[in-house]
């Protein structure tokens, strides 16, 4: 099958959606799907993997967003003829910004089936935030901006049951189908991480995102002197929020934190920043999945998060981890002081987060997908072919020579 992925955040650009594009690209070209990428163009860099094919839309920066991101035409003529030539069976957005749009406009053209998965919830104040969007005037504006991207798709997909719930509650009524982003659990490394353990010597407490207003970091930030004392704080990231972060940890005279800023992804995963750690803490409450909390859980690691978005579907609490509600400094800090001073705790909840983790595997989603490929393309096929039976026309009755 010949499918094509429009996305508006490819590598090297690296987030939450990117990554996730780039694992379930793999597993299907692995599974002997011809993958086309569609993204804007970022410069050093040419990626390749056997059945995999990426279509570079020219661009320009926008990094007034996020630094690094970038615009894309959404009526690249040339695009659309990409299409037809490489006679693509089923497209599949994973942003609703510009590369989705046009993907969107293709589908419509070529009469494809079209698929939109819901990664970022754009619809959410805090996501809105570092646009100056945050306020509730903007509220509406928001749910129309969904609905105008995701209200012709033949499936839109979520990847938790939260945020399945929480279109259904914003009144937006698709057919909807909640599934994993997956997680790669074979692209792990062993180790002990000792060099790392030994650079911050103690427990160690990670954060892996990106640093802006919308991951709520300085619920972290405020709550680290009580913990200071007792663990490193390792944040890895980069973002709008960086200097506000770093400025506020100097002006509090926070100790023991380190700002390791943007580590490419395949780097971190290799370097054993995970391996390293016996915390992870995931403070965002607009997550719709969270790939660096699910990142973690396959390393093992025990998690403390807020409870709300997609986190409370990773997070069981006090199994594989504990959830706070939402400004809970005194809980987050009971949980924390814990899990810190217990090791035989986290042993246990590591095993939790070991065992509950494999539900994501990609492997698994893979297959899901190509399931659901399949059934759309001859869904489409099916509907074509009675569509143009209904365009033929009514001939008169002709008796002939036999009758």
């Amino acid at each position: 099958m010949k499918i094509a992925f429009f996305t508006d955040v490819f590598l090297p650009f690296t987030s939450g959606v990117s990554v996730s594009v780039v694992d379930l690209t793999k597993s299907l070209a692995d599974r002997g799907h011809e993958i086309h990428i569609i993204t804007p163009v970022y410069k050093k860099l040419v990626f390749e993997y056997p059945n995999v094919y990426v279509k570079r839309v020219p661009s320009i920066s926008a990094g007034w967003i996020y630094p690094g991101f970038r615009f894309a035409n959404p009526f690249n003529l040339f695009v659309h003829r990409y299409i037809q030539k490489n006679g693509i069976d089923v497209i599949h957005f994973h942003t609703p910004l510009l590369v989705g749009r046009l993907g969107i406009s293709i589908s419509r053209r070529y009469n494809l089936p079209l698929v939109g998965t819901y990664h970022t919830s754009v619809d959410a104040k805090e996501c809105r935030k570092h646009v100056k969007l945050d306020s509730d005037l903007f509220d509406g504006v928001a749910k129309r901006f969904v609905d105008f991207f995701y209200k012709g798709c033949d499936l839109v997909s979520v990847p938790t049951k939260t945020y399945a719930e929480r279109l259904e509650a914003l009144g937006l009524n698709y057919p909807t189908r909640v599934i994993s982003n997956g997680i790669d659990l074979g692209k792990f490394p062993e180790g002990d991480a000792k060099e790392i353990r030994a650079r911050y010597p103690g427990k160690i407490v990670l954060s892996v995102g990106r640093l802006a207003q919308e991951k709520n970091l300085m619920f972290l930030l405020k709550a680290w002197p009580h913990l200071q004392d007792d663990a490193h704080l390792i944040l890895i990231g980069g973002g709008t929020h960086e200097g506000g972060l770093k400025e506020y940890a100097k002006r509090e005279g926070l100790k023991n934190i380190h700002f390791l800023g943007m580590i490419p992804h395949e780097e971190l995963i290799q370097t054993g920043y995970h391996r390293a750690a016996d915390v992870f803490v995931m403070t965002s409450m607009v997550e719709v999945q969270g790939l660096a909390l699910m990142e973690a859980q396959a390393n093992g690691l025990v998690s403390v998060g807020i409870n709300a978005g997609g986190t409370k579907n990773l997070i069981i609490d006090g199994e594989n981890g504990f959830l706070v509600e939402p400004g809970d400094q005194d809980r987050f800090l009971e949980v924390m002081r814990q899990l810190l001073k217990d090791d035989g705790l986290r042993a246990r909840m590591r095993e939790a987060a070991l065992e509950e983790i494999q539900k994501h595997d990609l492997t698994y989603v893979a297959e899901e997908w190509e399931e659901i490929y399949e059934e759309l393309v001859d869904r489409k096929k099916r509907a074509t072919n009675i569509e143009l039976s209904d365009r033929r026309p009514n001939l008169p009755y002709r008796p002939t020579d036999a009758t």
